[in-house]
């Protein structure tokens, strides 16, 4: 049995235990476990497993509790996905040391794969209005010793944070559903409830640095924009890349996503040429590596 197996097997069944004594559902039973209150079952999986079987093991347990609550708004960012946003951060800003923020940061998963390739010293940021993803985060994080400052609140209000180089998100899917919010926005909706993807889009616009970077996992439907998003445009942002996901990544069409990279006016971080590519899936990595030159060769084209 692997160290994985053997791991996943350990906290699984502890668990089970808890849920199967307190009637809570698995995530909320994941929880309570991870805090590891006591010493003793912390050190022996930190002592005995490498960060990378941990973040691993914990990638499954969250998909497992994800699994039962069979809920859309409970979601996890793949790990393949999180590379290639990892990658793509890590070619922009190399070894600098940056800040950065995601604002709907779910299980955390997507800041796990950006601090396994950023500089050690980047400051990480989690916002999310979820409090078990929170607390789950807090956890996991304090099990692989990583630095992060943890904010349980919905990311489309106000947040007491400094203007970032880097804002990330896998942007909700659906609508929001505080619609007086939603009116501090010029994209939201004329009536009934706005985009989440579009607000997530202008929130972190608003947080940026004037050179700093939104890099955003949206809808593909983005990419057909309305009047009133140009005019946003036009007037607020850039959109500086769209890079396609492969579409056999997705359970169905209308779930395909793509990777949007935007700036503020004014900026001088990317070229003003805008990137247009589609990923192509990971086992072809001799094709990976071609879209990789390329994306370099279009950040040298500044």
């Amino acid at each position: 049995m692997s160290n994985i197996e053997k791991l996943f097997n350990k906290i699984d069944s502890k668990t089970e235990e808890i849920k199967t004594k307190t009637g809570d559902n698995y995530l909320k039973a994941l929880v309570k476990y991870l805090k590891l209150e006591d010493d003793n079952e912390y050190f022996e999986i930190v002592d005995n497993y490498s960060k990378e079987e941990i973040k691993k093991v914990y990638h499954f347990l969250v998909l497992k509790s994800f699994k039962e609550l069979q809920n859309i708004n409970y979601n996890v960012t793949p790990e393949i996905i999180g590379f290639y946003i990892a990658n793509l951060v890590k070619e922009i800003y190399d070894d600098k040391k940056i800040s950065v923020t995601d604002l709907a940061s779910g299980s955390g998963t997507l800041l796990l794969s950006l601090a396994e390739k950023l500089n050690l010293e980047t400051n990480f940021t989690s916002v999310d209005v979820d409090f078990d993803y929170a607390s789950l985060q807090a956890n996991i994080f304090n099990l692989l010793e990583q630095k992060v400052d943890i904010i349980n609140q919905d990311g489309l209000k106000k947040i007491n944070i400094p203007k970032q180089d880097v804002i990330v998100s896998d942007t909700p899917y659906g609508y929001y559903t505080d619609e007086d919010n939603s009116l501090n926005f010029k994209l939201c909706s004329e009536e009934g409830y706005s985009l989440n993807a579009l607000l997530f889009l202008e929130q972190a616009t608003n947080y940026l640095k004037d050179d700093g970077l939104a890099v955003l996992l949206m809808p593909k439907e983005i990419m057909n924009f309305d009047e009133k998003i140009k005019k946003f445009i036009e007037k607020d942002i850039n959109f500086n890349a769209f890079i396609v996901l492969p579409e056999e990544m997705f359970k169905n069409k209308n779930q395909q996503r793509v990777i949007v990279l935007a700036t503020k006016k004014g900026q001088t971080i990317l070229p003003k040429q805008v990137f247009l590519a589609e990923l192509p899936a990971y086992q072809n990595k001799n094709v990976y590596l071609n879209f990789i030159a390329n994306f370099k060769k279009w950040l040298a084209s500044k």
